[in-house]
Formats: C-alpha cells, structure tokens, sequence
C-alpha cells in the first residue's frame, strides 16, 4: 500500500512538473507576440513625434525636450511600479497596462494642436507606461531558467528589436500613404491588441513583499510606499558601482545617439539616415540569441564589459569614418554592442537579486538608463553645435568611466 502510494505521489509530482513546463512555455510564447506587436507600435510611431512637434511650430529644443521628458518621468516612475509589482507578486496587469497606456498616448497625440499639449502628452506617456519596464524583465527571469537567463534575454531582445525594425519600416508606409496622424493611430490600435495579449498570459503570483518598512516619495494624496532596505540595498555595494557604470554608459549613448541622425543627414544625405538605423536594429536583432548563450557560457559581467568597449570603438569610428561602406561596418558593429550591453545589463541584475525584490531591481537599472538619456542629450545637444567630432570624442570619457568602474578592487563592494 505505501509503495503504491509513493509510485502515485512520484507520478502526481512529475505530472505537475511537466504542466508547470507547458504553461512557462505558453507564457513566454504569449509575452514574445505581446513585445513584438508592441515593439511594432513604437516603431511606427516615436520617429515621428519630433516631425509632428515641427509640424506644430515647435522649436528644435522642444523636439528634444520630448525625448528628456519622457526618459525623466520614466526614471522617476519606474521604481514606484518596480515595487508594487514586488509587493502585489503580480507581472502580468503592470506589463499590460504601460503597454496599454502607451497606445492610447499615442492616439491623444493626434489631438494635439500646440507643442506644449504633445509635450504634455509625452510626460503622462514617460510616467504611466513606465509600469512595463521592471515587470517585463522580472517576468522573463522568472519564466526562464535560471541557468539559461542569458539564453532567454537574448531571445526577447531578438524578437524585440525585429518588431521595432518593422515598425520603423511600417512607419515609413504608413506616412507616406495615410499621413502621418493614421501612423499614430495605427500604432495605437496594435499597442492596444497587444496589451489584449499580455491578458492571456496564465500567471501564478509569487509570494509578495511582507517588509514593513516604508519611505514616502510623492506628493500626491494617494502614498505610493517602498522597501526601504531594498532601495538602499540595491545602491550600495558591488550592484551600487554597476548602476553607476550602466549610467556613465548611457550618458554617452545619449550624448551620440540624440544628434546621429542629423549627423548622418548631413554627411551622406537623408537617404541613408533610415538605411544606417535599420542595419543597426537587424543587426541588434540577429545578434541576441548568440550573445544571450555567450551570457550564459561567459557569465554577465564579461559580456557587459565587452559591450563597454564596443560603444567606445564605435563612438570613435563615427568621428573617424568618411566612407559609407565603413559606416555600415560601424552600424553593424553598433547593433551588436547594444543587444549585448542591455542582455548582459539585464542578466546581470536577475543573477545578483532575490526573487522578492527583482522588478525593483529591474526598475533601478531602467531607471539608471532613462536617467543617462536624460544628461546625455543635454550634453550632447550643446557639444554638437560646437563640433559633432568633439561630441563623440566627448563621449568617450563617462564610457571609460563606466570601464573603470567595472574593474574597481573587489574591498570596495563591501562598502
């Protein structure tokens, strides 16, 4: 009797393996569509909220006041959602909701009649659709296995990067052959069926938050709480430094991307501002499942600190390189540093943090690179009109930081 009773229990228990394996497989499936289609969304749109902002009488400052607008709200929302995400144990309703809220900005864009009202929209786009962000990467890790967490990043930024290269391709049509309001509302329709998607993902809370330790961030009549330790925790120490490198980083990208393509325009002709971007983004995108095993056979920091590196070769080619076949080489080379920099920046993270605490661990890494496109745009703006070869010359000086940091003595991360 009890041997038959411990074969039924074997069986109950493989049983309930395999089913936990099926519905993963279904919730990674469902999450890749969802991204894809999302990705699609912002391709289409976001190049061409700067041509409608000039389209409304806005300066050029104010059509770069769109990108630090949004990238400051985000970094200042994302952690908020991080850790209501953690304490509700809930990924699925904060992924769905940013996507959502993403869509429908998208489609409030279309009423806008003054620059200040885009730019208004833009703000409530940064905070509310921020929610995405350390929801989607905790939920990757948390369906992924963990010795594959590279793997499975490298999956997601694959089929990321294709959505928003189809997008931007998309876009192109769509504005030519509609106008470039149906491109918005386009956009918003998709966003709006992908956040239908993310509904049907068949999620199992993990067990929430308990800590009763709070910190009151916001001036508002609703208290939005964290956990203190966690907040700190996650500043100080070996992640503290890594934070900081990730941030020096996208100083510098932000620095050199915000003015590329004026850069481009100008040097070969406008012809091959979207040539140059779309080798980037295939690139990006057919280099993420190798680089996400190398994550995992390698380790994180290795593939990170390479990505380091590579932002440098590349920043210094773009003020080196006349020929446009040298250019394309450096486009190429410029997609495979960022699809290893943001999976090896993500594993990184999933690997150091603890279950109850990753999305905001996740929130504080997004947060630290919307804050860099945020300085580095500032910066990059002002240099430009000096010189673009001082920019990107410029812009080697917070990468080689980021380098340094990586290497500090290892006495230093008890501290």
């Amino acid at each position: 009797m009890k041997r038959e009773q411990s074969l039924l229990q074997i069986i109950k228990e493989r049983a309930a393996k395999i089913s936990i394996r099926k519905r993963k497989k279904r919730n990674l499936l469902l999450l890749a569509i969802s991204m894809f289609l999302a990705n699609v969304s912002w391709g289409i749109a976001y190049p061409y909220l700067g041509v409608y902002m000039k389209a409304l009488g806005g300066s050029l400052f104010l059509v770069g006041l769109l990108s630090v607008a949004f990238n400051l709200t985000s970094s200042i929302a994302q952690y908020p959602f991080g850790y209501l995400s953690d304490k509700t144990g809930r990924r699925k309703p904060f992924i769905a909701f940013g996507i959502f809220s993403s869509g429908i900005a998208y489609l409030f864009v279309i009423f806008a009649t003054t620059p200040s009202a885009l730019l208004g929209i833009r703000i409530l786009q940064g905070v509310l659709s921020s929610s995405i962000f350390p929801a989607h990467t905790a939920f990757i890790t948390e369906l992924s296995v963990m010795e594959k967490v590279g793997s499975t990043f490298g999956f997601f930024n694959f089929v990321e990067n294709m959505g928003y290269m189809l997008g931007n391709f998309l876009g192109s049509v769509i504005v030519k052959l509609l106008g470039i309001k149906s491109a918005f509302v386009i956009s918003a329709v998709i966003s709006i069926v992908s956040a239908g998607i993310v509904m049907l993902i068949e999620e199992t809370p993990h067990q929430p938050s308990r800590s009763k330790r709070l910190i009151i961030p916001q001036e508002s009549r609703e208290r939005v709480i964290f956990e203190g330790n966690a907040f700190r925790n996650l500043l100080k120490g070996k992640m503290g430094i890594f934070y900081l490198s990730v941030l020096f980083a996208m100083i510098a990208s932000g620095q050199v991307y915000s003015v590329l393509s004026v850069y481009f325009e100008e040097r070969f002709g406008s012809q091959w501002v979207g040539i140059l971007f779309g080798v980037d983004s295939l690139a990006a995108a057919l280099s993420a499942p190798f680089i996400g095993r190398a994550i995992d056979k390698k380790g994180a920091k290795k593939i990170f600190i390479l990505s380091l590196v590579g932002y440098m070769v590349v920043f210094y080619g773009y003020g080196a390189v006349k020929s446009i076949n040298l250019m394309i080489a450096l486009s190429i080379l410029s997609g495979v540093k960022w699809s290893a920099f943001v999976s090896a920046a993500s594993a990184y993270v999933a690997l150091k943090t603890e279950d109850r605490i990753r999305a905001q661990a996740m929130g504080m890494l997004n947060t630290m690179m919307s804050i860099g496109w945020v300085v580095g745009p500032l910066i990059g703006g002002y240099l430009s009109e000096i010189s673009f070869g001082l920019n990107f010359l410029s812009s080697l000086v917070p990468l080689a930081l980021a380098v340094a940091l990586m290497f500090a003595p290892k006495n230093l991360k008890r501290h």
